[in-house]
C-alpha cells in the first residue's frame, strides 16, 4: 500500500550558472544568460513521460490541501457539525459554525475547499490517465490516483447541496456540467472506486472509500460485503508537514480558531465529558475570542500529524452498521467490542500518543433499534473524530434514519448569542454562478437528503 503525499507544485525555477567575472572575458554573453529551464510549466513539459511523478505528486498535493490545509474538508465538516465551535472571530467561521451562512455572493469560508476539490478531481483524473497512458494501469500510482479521485466526489456529495455541477475540460473546450445531486455524484464514486479495483485487486483504500459511498446510498449490506476483506489494522494516511500543508486540526487550534465541542447545541457527542481515550482533551484556557473557551482536542498535537483518510476500523463499522440495518444487534455490538478491546493498538497505529495495550470497557447488546443506532454512531464518533466523517453521519441520521433535523444538529441557544440556524450542508460558492447551468437557488442548503 501505498500512501499519498505531496505538497501543491508551485513554480520551477532554473538555475542559471554564471561565468566568474575573470572568465567573463571572450564569452558570448547572449549564450551566457540564456534560461533553458524556465520558471513555467508548459502542458508538454507535465505531460513529458520523465516528469510523471511530477504530475502524479502534483495531483496528490492538490488532494492534500482540499481535504486538509487551512479550513479544508476535515476541519469544516467538523465545525458545521459537532466536533468543534468557533472560539476565533472570522464571521464566515461563525456563520458555518452556527448553521446559518452567508448568502453564496457574500462569501463563505467553505468557498475555497469547493473550489481545491474539484481542482483535486481534475488534477487527479489528468494523471491517472498519465499513468495509465505511460506505464499502465497495473502501475500501482493510477489505483491510488483513481480511488482519491471518487474520493472528491463523494466530499463534494457529503459537504455540499444536491446541486453540485461537474464541469470538465473536453479537448481544448471547457464544458460546464448541470448541477447534480449528491446520489448521483455517489453514483459516479462508485464506478471510479471500481476502475480503481479493476486495476488493483483488493486494493483496500479503493474499498473503504467503495463502502463509504455505498453506506451514503444506503446500501449497508453491499456496504459490509465490499469491506469484507480489509484488515482491522489497515489505514490510509494524509500525510502533511511543516513545510508544506500542515496538519489542519493542529494549526487552526494553536491558532485559537476553532474549540473541541462537548453535546454542542445539545445533540452533540460528549467528546469531552465522556473520557473516551478516542477523545483526548485538555483546557488551553481562551481561545483567540479570549471570552470563548478554548479546548484542545490531543489526537494531533503537531503540524505534521497525519490524518487517516480510510482504515479497517471503519470498514468494521460499515459492517456493524449492516448489523444495525438487519437488525442484528448482537452481532453489531460483537464486532464494536472487538474495535473496543484493541482499542490501544487501534490507535497507537493511527500516530495517537495512547498505551498499545490499552483496552475499553465491552458495551452490552441494545434491545431497541433506538438504543442500538445511537450505540453505533456515538461509536462512529469517537473512532472517526476528525477524520471528514461527522458531518455525513448527521446527515445520514435525518435521511436513513428518519429523525428530526433540529435533534441532530447542534440547535436551540448559540454560545456567542442568537440562535443556531437551519443550515445543513454548505453552499456552492458564488464563483459557480459563472455556469450558465447554475444558479444559487438550486442550492438548498436546509436539506439533509442526497435526493433533491
Amino acid at each position: 500500500m501505498r500512501n499519498s503525499k505531496g505538497k501543491r507544485l508551485g513554480r520551477f525555477a532554473g538555475v542559471v550558472l554564471l561565468a566568474s567575472a575573470l572568465g567573463l572575458t571572450g564569452c558570448d554573453l547572449d549564450q551566457l544568460l540564456e534560461v533553458t529551464d524556465r520558471d513555467r510549466v508548459t502542458e508538454g513539459t507535465l505531460f513529458d513521460p520523465d516528469n510523471l511523478q511530477i504530475l502524479v505528486n502534483g495531483a496528490m498535493g492538490e488532494f492534500t490541501v482540499a481535504f486538509g490545509a487551512g479550513d479544508g474538508y476535515v476541519t469544516l465538516t467538523g465545525l458545521i457539525a459537532d466536533e468543534f465551535f468557533s472560539s476565533g472571530t472570522f464571521t464566515t467561521r461563525t456563520a458555518t459554525d452556527r448553521r446559518n451562512q452567508f448568502q453564496p455572493a457574500n462569501g463563505n469560508t467553505t468557498d475555497g475547499t469547493y473550489v481545491n476539490l474539484h481542482q483535486a478531481r481534475r488534477a487527479l483524473k489528468d494523471a491517472a490517465a498519465q499513468v495509465a497512458e505511460v506505464e499502465g494501469t497495473s502501475d500501482p500510482r493510477f489505483a491510488e490516483l483513481k480511488t482519491l479521485q471518487a474520493y472528491t466526489y463523494v466530499m463534494l456529495a457529503e459537504g455540499w447541496c444536491n446541486a453540485v455541477p461537474i464541469s470538465n475540460l473536453e479537448g481544448t473546450d471547457f464544458v460546464y456540467g448541470q448541477p447534480q445531486t449528491s446520489a448521483a455524484l455517489f453514483n459516479q464514486a462508485v464506478p471510479l472506486f471500481d476502475e480503481a479495483l479493476a486495476a488493483s485487486p483488493g486494493y483496500p483504500l479503493a474499498l473503504v472509500g467503495k463502502g463509504r459511498a455505498q453506506v451514503m446510498l444506503g446500501n449497508h449490506a453491499a456496504a459490509a460485503s465490499t469491506v469484507a476483506t480489509v484488515d482491522t489494522d489497515f489505514n490510509y494516511f494524509v500525510f502533511f508537514s511543516v513545510s508544506g500543508a500542515g496538519n489542519p486540526v493542529f494549526n487552526q487550534q494553536s491558532n485559537g480558531r476553532y474549540s473541541l465541542s462537548d453535546v454542542e447545541g445539545g445533540n452533540g457527542a460528549p467528546f469531552r465529558s465522556a473520557m473516551d481515550p478516542r477523545s483526548p482533551w485538555e483546557d488551553a484556557g481562551g481561545g483567540f475570542d479570549p471570552s470563548i473557551p478554548l479546548f484542545l482536542t490531543l489526537k494531533y498535537t503537531s503540524t505534521p500529524d497525519d490524518i487517516v483518510l480510510a482504515s479497517g476500523v471503519e470498514a468494521r463499522l460499515i459492517q456493524a452498521e449492516a448489523d444495525l440495518q438487519a437488525p442484528a444487534y448482537g452481532a453489531m455490538t460483537a464486532k464494536l467490542n472487538t474495535l473496543r478491546a484493541n482499542a490501544g493498538a487501534l490507535l497507537a497505529a493511527q500516530g495517537m500518543d495512547v498505551d498499545p495495550a490499552l483496552t475499553m470497557p465491552a458495551l452490552a447488546a441494545p434491545t431497541t433499534a433506538a438504543d442500538a443506532r445511537e450505540m453505533l454512531f456515538e461509536e462512529r464518533a469517537f473512532w472517526l473524530l476528525l477524520t471528514g466523517h461527522r458531518m455525513a453521519d448527521l446527515r445520514r441520521l435525518v435521511y436513513q434514519y428518519g429523525l428530526q433535523q433540529a435533534a441532530v444538529y447542534p440547535s436551540g441557544a448559540y454560545h456567542k448569542g442568537g440562535d443556531y440556524g437551519d443550515d445543513v450542508v454548505f453552499p456552492i460558492d458564488f464563483d459557480e454562478t459563472n455556469n450558465p447551468n447554475f444558479s444559487v437557488e438550486m442550492c438548498d442548503v436546509g436539506n439533509a437528503g442526497i435526493t433533491g
